[in-house]
């Protein structure tokens, strides 16, 4: 199982446009964590909304949305590499976020936290 949860500031992801970041989260994991055993690896999203004026950066209000996912255990690095680069850039092309507005982590899924 995989899961990622979306922290984002109110306003800054439109609705309209959420099923389509969920969507290439989903066939990134699929695609780059696939054992080439199981036929679909389950892929979870789920959202969070921060309120408008509860999220800040360096003194201002941010603008920054946190993708963090949650991905099996003993995932080398290069693949951990380019599932984020790929998510990011993704995320960055459909929502039109810049780099600066965005932090895509992953954990493996037996890590403490």
């Amino acid at each position: 199982m995989v899961d990622f949860q979306c922290t984002v500031q109110a306003g800054q992801v439109p609705e309209n446009i959420r099923s389509a970041l969920a969507d290439v989260i989903k066939s990134a994991c699929r695609e780059l964590l696939s054992s080439g055993h199981e036929p679909e690896i389950p892929v979870t999203v789920q959202w969070l909304d921060i309120p408008k004026g509860f999220g800040f950066r360096g003194g201002q209000r941010s603008t920054t949305s946190l993708v963090r996912g949650k991905i099996p255990d003993g995932c080398d690095g290069e693949t951990r590499f380019r599932l984020l680069s790929r998510i990011g850039s993704e995320w960055c092309r459909i929502s039109g976020a810049s780099q600066e507005d965005l932090i895509v982590s992953a954990r493996d899924s037996g890590w403490p936290g």
